[in-house]
């Protein structure tokens, strides 16, 4: 894996929680000497905690805490033995109590999570087939990685889709031995319902399909004997296993995984890791495990979730019927989720509620999709309908100023949860974001280059980008009228003027179907390669790409000298997110920035895009005041002595011609050319480009055409190499290149051409080169320099991701020896 793709995901994730940290919303502690259950003390105030998931107040009753005391007095603190040795007498009444409650058989756990890296790899046989809901909880998701490791399959379908999870089971129910379907009974950040009697009826018509169910939100809230809005919805499926907490609503400690099967059971409770390697509950949480059991079988549990249903009802009536608030949740969630749209405006909000005397959570990516964030609370029985009505009040007094502190609007909201169950907002409310003028600036927005006075661009953008107005114009009648969808980009040109009509920003974006995993590791994109070659557009998305996949550089120009620059960019961004919405685009993609600007880094990042590492962009600059000639004297003997051998070992023996004139079989040649260095390397994963993209260069002045040939063994000419440049006033810029991989170690011919490129630029007068991406080591040997890149992507969407991480965390990807080259 190369060095921008590696722990990408957890450098993202540390930033993002970093940032909350120094926001005072994340990572907060209690200063409490002793709890009440209703309120905290953070940061020297007293909150009202809306952050608890002990729904049913449990962890604060008297009959708990004795029996916590009485096991601690009868057997101490802990028992210290492997579980498969020896177990605490505590056991044999605690679990007998639950199996009584649930009418099944139970293993304990010391957390939920430890419990499913138990049973999953004991109920999973080779040969059958895990299924995930996009959504499930991330602790199944860890210990499903495990069992890819092990050689199982596992696939993913979108949230609470059942059509797709017939059609998957319809299609492969034949291939596997049992069909895993992974879920949660109530999610963790939205609060909404697995759809539990059609699952039931899947289980019963499709012989080898299982459930495997975590209902750790859901336990005691609901159900017969508070065993959980699972089974309160339907009976304990002999296909099903299911999982459960009781560290939340249960008041006790650890996780409880409950079977039908009895010799099911038995192999679990034999062979799990961490029941069989590791030790036994707390003394004192077993204690107040069969306390709480006690009171889930007696009838006093339903009178509990009688009165939190009377709250949760409460609360919802106050935040959508009264307050008319953006609730994302189900009514009979604990769970509650307010849409907020971008993050930043999730850092006011919460820190408002906060400071206004109510603790609650932020919901935010990777929890959520990063144009998701949301403020996230719970409901207990410790709350007061007075402490639900304070909440309440805050939030509706809080919201619109928050999103006016933060310039935004209903939009935001609209737009990102729109698709999300339960979500509701008046569409009259929905105002349009963009109108021709906002904040005092004219925003100009066209969809061709020819719209745009070619002056004004190329002052604008033509030394920031690799190609200028007319280089642009070639991509527009290259990109239209395609058989083929990838070939086929809408362009869109903005320029934001202030009210003297002075341009104070622009930029351009391509709208195109981009693989999901072109940046992803090589070996990753191997894999899906084979599967597209019977779906071409598996993971692929329509995405909104500033730029375009053949231009480079800085393709934002912002005048940072303004103080109101980030108002500018701000509207810019409307204009963006509106464009995205009337295409219907996944994901929007801004990029290249210099990976140090971290004012700009920061600035999207609250705009809720997530940072990117790109591979370094090569880029050879001064090369009028320091010649090859004069390089090759200023670098060390080593370096000398690589390139000469490199360059004039074979020097004499090619020949290159610019080309002014061709005929269908010299561009077929070039076009193979370029294909085999295309399908070498998927370092940079794009589609191949159009053959009309080679007619266009050959007949745009503004494009020069290098081809290089070779005096083979037999004395004949063999075409072996061709280069396409755009020289953009003094810059040479290459843009697409292709070679014959027979001779690349024979003859060095990719240092060949690297030398004659330079060469050529040089007696153009042009002063610097760019060489693009990939091969970096190679490119710096010739002068280069490497210039760490980001770029910001935002997704509305995260299921594709959600697939392609699979890929990225499976066994099977193997890193591919494979030169790395220029294949923009």
């Amino acid at each position: 894996m190369t060095k921008h793709k590696s722990n990408q995901k957890l450098n993202t994730v540390n930033e993002i929680i970093s940032k909350g940290v120094s926001r005072n919303v994340l990572q907060l502690r209690t200063e409490d000497y002793t709890y009440n259950g209703r309120t905290v003390h953070v940061r020297g105030q007293e909150l009202i905690n809306f952050g608890s998931c002990s729904y049913l107040g449990l962890e604060m009753d008297d009959r708990l805490k004795q029996g916590a005391i009485d096991a601690i007095q009868r057997y101490g603190v802990q028992f210290s033995s492997s579980r498969s040795y020896l177990s605490n007498t505590l056991y044999t009444e605690w679990e007998s109590l639950l199996e009584e409650m649930f009418d099944a058989h139970v293993v304990t756990s010391t957390s939920v999570s430890l419990g499913h890296h138990a049973v999953i790899p004991v109920v999973v046989d080779p040969g059958d087939l895990i299924i995930l809901d996009q959504q499930v909880h991330a602790s199944v998701q860890d210990a499903v990685t495990k069992m890819k490791a092990q050689g199982i399959d596992v696939q993913i379908v979108r949230h609470n889709k059942l059509d797709e999870l017939e059609k998957k089971i319809m299609s492969l129910k034949h291939q596997y031995n049992r069909i895993w379907y992974m879920i949660d009974g109530v999610y963790s950040m939205y609060g909404d319902f697995a759809p539990m009697k059609e699952l039931v009826e899947m289980l019963d018509r499709h012989h080898n399909f299982h459930l495997y169910a975590d209902d750790a939100h859901g336990m005691s809230i609901a159900g017969k004997n508070g065993t959980g809005v699972i089974l309160s919805q339907v009976d304990f499926h002999p296909k099903m296993i299911l999982a459960t907490s009781l560290n939340k609503a249960y008041g006790a400690g650890g996780g409880a995984f409950f079977f039908k099967d009895k010799d099911l059971y038995h192999k679990v409770k034999n062979c799990g890791g961490s029941f069989i390697f590791s030790g036994g509950h707390q003394i004192p949480v077993i204690g107040a495990g069969i306390a709480s059991a006690r009171i889930h079988l007696s009838e006093e549990i339903y009178e509990r979730q009688r009165k939190l249903k009377d709250r949760l009802r409460y609360c919802h009536y106050l935040l959508k019927e009264v307050h008319d608030l953006p609730v994302v949740s189900n009514v009979d969630s604990p769970i509650v989720y307010v849409g907020l749209g971008l993050v930043r405006v999730g850092y006011n909000m919460v820190q408002r509620v906060i400071n206004d005397g109510c603790f609650v959570n932020l919901g935010v990516f990777p929890a959520v999709p990063e144009t998701c964030t949301g403020l996230r609370f719970t409901i207990t029985l410790h709350h007061t309908m007075e402490d639900i009505e304070k909440l309440c009040n805050i939030l509706a007094y809080h919201f619109p100023r928050a999103l006016e502190d933060e310039n935004r609007t209903l939009s935001d909201i609209y737009r990102a949860f729109k698709h999300v169950p339960h979500f509701q907002l008046k569409k009259q409310e929905v105002q349009p974001v963009i109108q021709r003028s906002k904040n005092g600036f004219e925003v100009i927005h066209k969809q061709s280059i020819d719209e745009i006075d070619e002056s004004l661009w190329n002052s604008l953008m033509s030394n920031q980008i690799t190609m200028n107005w007319a280089g642009i114009r070639l991509l527009e009648r290259t990109f239209s009228s395609n058989d083929a969808v990838e070939n086929n980009w809408d362009f869109h040109y903005l320029i934001l003027k202030d009210t003297t009509g002075k341009a104070v920003a622009a930029t351009f974006f391509t709208l195109a179907m981009v693989k999901d995993d072109m940046l992803s590791a090589s070996g990753v994109s191997n894999q899906i390669e084979e599967l597209r070659k019977e779906d071409n557009y598996y993971l692929c998305s329509k995405t909104l790409v500033m730029g375009s996949l053949l231009t480079e550089g800085n393709h934002l120009y912002i005048d940072r000298n303004r103080t109101d620059w980030t108002t500018a960019l701000t509207t810019l961004l409307d204009q963006i997110w509106e464009i995205q919405e009337q295409a219907d685009a996944n994901a929007v993609w801004l990029r290249d920035f210099h990976s140090d600007d971290d004012e700009l880094t920061d600035f999207f990042m609250d705009q809720g895009f997530l940072k990117v590492n790109l591979p370094d962009t090569n880029i050879v600059y001064g090369i009028q005041s320091n010649p090859f000639a004069k390089y090759m004297e200023s670098i060390p003997a080593k370096r000398r002595k690589y390139l000469k051998t490199g360059i004039f070992k074979h020097h004499d023996a090619f020949k290159t011609r610019i080309v002014t004139e061709y005929d269908k079989s010299e561009l077929d040649r070039w076009y193979e050319l370029y294909s085999q260095v295309k399908n070498a390397s998927f370092e940079v994963n794009s589609f191949a480009q159009p053959i009309k993209l080679f007619t266009e260069m050959l007949n745009d002045p503004s494009f020069e055409v290098i081809e290089y040939t070779l005096k083979t063994d037999d004395g004949s000419d063999k075409v072996v190499g061709i280069t396409f440049s755009h020289i953009n006033e003094k810059y040479y810029n290459g843009i697409l290149l292709g070679f014959d991989y027979n001779y690349l170690k024979t003859h060095d011919i990719y240092k060949q051409i690297l030398y004659r490129t330079r060469l050529r630029a040089e007696e153009l007068n042009c002063d610097r080169i760019y060489l693009g991406f990939t091969a970096s080591e190679v490119k710096q040997k010739f002068g280069a320099i490497g210039i760490p890149q980001i770029s910001m992507i935002q997704m509305k969407d995260h299921y594709n991701l959600s697939v392609l991480n699979l890929y990225s965390e499976s066994r099977s990807i193997h890193k591919r020896e494979r030169m790395l080259i220029n294949v923009r």
